[in-house]
């Protein structure tokens, strides 16, 4: 699915309506919805808004497991940032879920 596939992981990695990527994006959400469906391809310019937003490679969009080159490991900084803390690796996948979440939003 490529494009499709990829869009919807980077909405749903970064916890994101499909309103939300709408927005980001400049489109309408019904186009978002195409997207994820397959039912229709993203213009390049929302590609590159929705890479510059999230810090991507528009290869990582547009490539066929683009996203699987994209790691969702635990960054060192957010475990030495918790260190000593009684977080479970699941508490820290989502504290850097939302961390990830308030960059995408910042204007």
């Amino acid at each position: 699915m490529g494009i499709a596939e990829n869009i919807k992981i980077i909405r749903e990695r970064y916890g994101l309506t499909q309103q939300d990527l709408a927005e980001i994006a400049d489109v309408t959400n019904r186009a978002v919805s195409a997207w994820e469906t397959g039912v229709k391809e993203p213009r390049m310019g929302a590609i590159e808004k929705i890479a510059k937003r999230f810090n991507l490679k528009k290869s990582n969009i547009i490539e066929d497991g683009g996203m699987d080159l994209v790691g969702d490991e635990l960054p060192d900084t957010i475990a030495a940032h918790f260190d000593g803390e009684d977080y479970t690796e699941e508490e820290l996948q989502e504290i850097l879920k939302y961390a990830k979440y308030i960059k995408s939003i910042r204007k």
